[in-house]
């Protein structure tokens, strides 16, 4: 079973830095076998709120991997 990694960012501030890491990740034959990166931005349109689907995700997630940039949340 792999682990799960929740790759998380500033939203619009590192999109293409998050799309790399989960990129990488999925195209290297060994870190695939063991890692499963998600990025929120590939969770479907739902009817509960964001900030709940984002906690709930991250609850989930057996890594917690925060780029941070300029800014990171509140």
């Amino acid at each position: 079973m792999s682990e799960r990694i929740f790759c998380s960012s500033v939203q619009k501030e590192l999109a293409v830095e998050r799309r790399a890491v989960r990129d990488f990740i999925r195209a290297d034959p060994l870190l695939r076998r063991f890692f499963d990166v998600f990025l929120f931005e590939d969770l479907p349109a739902m009817d509960q709120r964001a900030d709940e689907a984002h906690l709930a995700d991250v609850a989930r997630a057996d890594v917690y991997l925060a780029l941070l940039g300029r800014s990171y949340g509140f």
